[in-house]
């Protein structure tokens, strides 16, 4: 048989290779002026140091839980520390891949700002959308080259390679959960205060330069929207894949079907290649409409690519052919959901321009009607991934040959065909990352044009570029939480087989069928230990979304003080006589971020945690199943209604609106979606993910401690 594994490394090192290439490029190009290079520099000297910062931090909680996790899994398992070494190789890729993005990004806004004055629309269309595949291309290559690398050598050192394996997704995860949070803190707060002292206050535009949040804002642009969501799907990539893999291991499925998963990946980034170079430039008269070409095309071969690499699995065709179908099925999701999205975000259509009709009345009323689309917003999205989870089941029902748990056999291959459907969603994630990266560089473009004081006919071309990457920012939010919907889904099956798995280890003498007719019987919804882990995970869930909001508004409180103090002590600012002290509102919004993120963070490792070791496992399992079911539609309607409130007002702008009673109620409501929509939104995706990795990583030990103090399989209160 081919190892398929092999092409993935090779394809993953050849991603790389490409991505440098696009970087260097992408460097090449005309920085500009000597003000518009120091304006980029000091975006990306803020950027580079809060990141550098928050790695720092991170770094003594990263070798404290290798540690344990070497102590509590590897040695009881005899997996030789694999599962530490998977847990920190992948907590750096997170890391790394949050930097890349970064790195590129902050030095390409004053390069598309000189492209749009020389060149005009197609050129700085161009750099910013190569500036993104940089992110997109490196992303999917990284963590394609890590699992196929891992996958290759774990295998052959161990036959427990499977939890090591996982483990590269809990470290992915649990760095992108602090990343989310603190990006997340940062950018938003540093856009709020920079907003309501600034547009709403002084009344200046937005990116003026005399105001002094102006650079954080910028740098938020990128710790945030750039290395936290490079990040998010980074980690959603590796999740959703190892736990595949992980769930046909378990399963003991064929290692042909192991194959499949990394052929498949491996042919979408390939599909990547051919996608990032599509994107129409000359002539364009709606870069949109080029976009979207090169994402629909980049799906489209990807699924050509599934059904043709299937001939080469070495199965029965027609099983083969299903797996490709039920891969393909994710790989639509993400269209259909970048659509939903666009429809309830988007000014071109009515939801948006009923919350901007509103604003005719109060903020009031455009923060109620907002929140109410929000809400409607996850209705559509929800059903399409139960449709698609419906549809995959049935499809891994019929057609994968799972036969070692007898009556629970059919039910599993079932559940492996949702594994192939959420393999599909992710492994398009590199063309999906290319479009959401280029938003935060042409929003950057748009302030260096704004604070370098360039012509009103360069704005003119910034401003079409920046309101697009504003829609694909919003569309993306998308995607990321439908994936984290179908890797915890995933993961969450992985979990109970995990459980099974490690009390045939701890009680000998029961055959595998019985041990899973004990613990599945105890999972169900009259069982108390069940019931009260589900109410911790949506507990968990609303203390997290209470949190990071509050530090949003605390820190934004500080940032709004010390911009109305510059103003006050130094009105020559506001009459372009003085220069504004950038530097102190940069370190006010990295160091309330950084103090702010470790609470959330922490609570996502110790809640479940305790929660398993206190109440039983089944306990765990209510409360992985508690965040999915409360995380999933509450992540949907902050990032929608954010992404409507800040579209709404951008529709009252285009008509000529600004500086109205009118534009004043939607640039409210707009600060109150920033939050939602950058912060406390996106970072349910890591939360709920590191719930579900972390649990599986620790399950061994959550069992081993439950039969030591005589709560298993039950829990702590009995049925």
């Amino acid at each position: 048989m081919v190892e398929f594994a092999v092409f993935g490394t090779i394809v993953g090192a050849l991603g790389v290779i490409y991505a440098i290439y696009l970087a260097r490029w992408v460097l090449r190009q005309d920085p500009g002026s000597e003000k518009m290079q120091f304006i980029s520099q000091a975006i990306a000297t803020g950027a580079r140091a809060y990141l550098f910062r928050q790695y720092r931090t991170l770094a003594l909680l990263l070798v404290i839980l290798a540690i344990l996790i070497a102590i509590a899994i590897d040695i009881p398992r005899g997996t030789y520390g694999l599962t530490a070494l998977g847990f920190i190789v992948g907590a750096l890729g997170s890391m790394l891949a949050g930097y890349l993005g970064m790195y590129v990004t902050t030095r390409s806004a004053s390069r598309v700002a000189q492209a749009a004055a020389t060149s005009g629309m197609g050129k700085a269309l161009l750099i910013s959308w190569r500036a993104g595949a940089v992110m997109g291309v490196s992303l999917a290559s990284v963590a394609l080259l890590l699992i196929s690398a891992f996958y290759l050598v774990f295998k052959q050192m161990t036959n427990e390679w499977a939890v090591p394996l996982v483990a590269l997704g809990f470290g992915a995860s649990l760095v992108t959960l602090f990343m989310r949070v603190g990006g997340g803190i940062y950018t938003k707060a540093a856009d709020l205060g920079a907003d309501l002292v600034g547009k709403i206050e002084a009344g200046i535009p937005e990116d003026d330069p005399r105001n002094p949040g102006v650079i954080a804002d910028n740098v938020g642009d990128n710790v945030g929207d750039v290395a936290g969501m490079a990040a998010d799907v980074y980690e959603s990539y590796i999740v959703t894949v190892t736990a595949a893999i992980f769930l046909a291991a378990i399963l003991g499925l064929p290692a042909q079907y192991i194959e499949a998963i990394i052929l498949y990946a491996t042919l979408a980034l390939l599909a990547t290649f051919v996608g990032v170079n599509l994107l129409k430039t000359s002539g364009v008269k709606n870069p949109l409409s080029s976009i979207s070409v090169a994402i629909y095309a980049t799906i489209a071969l990807s699924i050509i690519l599934f059904f043709a690499g299937s001939f080469l699995l070495g199965i029965e065709l027609w099983r083969a052919l299903a797996l490709a179908t039920a891969t393909s099925l994710g790989a639509i999701i993400a269209p259909l959901v970048v659509k939903i999205t666009d429809y309830y975000t988007s000014y071109n259509y009515s939801p948006v321009r009923r919350i901007a009709e509103q604003a005719k009345i109060s903020p009031a009323t455009v923060i109620i009607t907002g929140y109410g689309v929000g809400l409607m917003s996850a209705i559509p999205v929800i059903a399409v991934i139960a449709a698609v989870l419906g549809i995959s089941y049935m499809i891994g029902y019929h057609a994968v040959p799972v036969q070692t748990f007898g009556e629970y056999s059919k039910y599993l291959a079932g559940i492996f065909g949702t594994a192939m459907a959420s393999v599909g969603l992710l492994v398009i994630a590199g063309i999906i990352i290319t479009a959401d990266s280029y938003g935060p560089v042409s929003d950057n473009a748009n302030g260096v044009v704004e604070m370098a004081g360039l012509p009103d006919n360069v704005r003119e071309v910034t401003d079409v570029l920046d309101s697009i990457g504003n829609t694909t920012k919003a569309t993306t939010k998308g995607y990321a939480i439908a994936s984290a919907a179908l890797a915890a889904l995933v993961l969450f099956i992985a979990l109970i087989f995990e459980i099974v798995y490690a009390v045939h280890k701890i009680i000998p003498g029961e055959n595998i069928i019985e041990i899973m007719e004990k613990n599945l019987g105890v999972l169900q919804v009259i069982n108390p230990n069940v019931l009260i882990g589900a109410f911790i995970g949506v507990s968990l869930v609303y203390f997290f979304t209470s949190r990071t909001l509050e530090a949003v508004g605390k820190t934004a409180m500080e940032i709004v003080e010390e911009i109305r103090r510059q103003f006050r002590e130094r009105p020559g600012i506001l009459e372009w006589k003085e220069q504004p002290d950038y530097a102190r509102v940069v370190d006010i919004a990295t160091r309330r971020a950084l103090g702010e993120f470790l609470i959330p963070g922490l609570a996502a490792i110790i809640v479940p945690l305790l929660t398993g070791l206190v109440l039983g496992w089944n306990a765990l399992a209510g409360l992985i199943m508690g965040a999915i079911v409360a995380g999933v539609p509450r992540a949907l309607l902050m990032a929608n209604a954010g992404g409507a409130w800040d579209n709404a007002k951008k529709y009252i702008e285009l008509q000529g609106l600004k500086k109205t009673d009118m534009h004043k109620a939607a640039v409210i409501g707009d600060t109150v979606g920033d939050p939602f929509k950058d912060t406390s939104g996106p970072s349910l995706n890591p939360l709920i993910k590191v719930l579900n990795t972390l649990s599986v990583v620790f399950a061994y030990a959550i069992v081993l401690a439950n039969v030591a103090i005589g709560i298993y399989p039950f829990g702590l209160l009995p049925l």
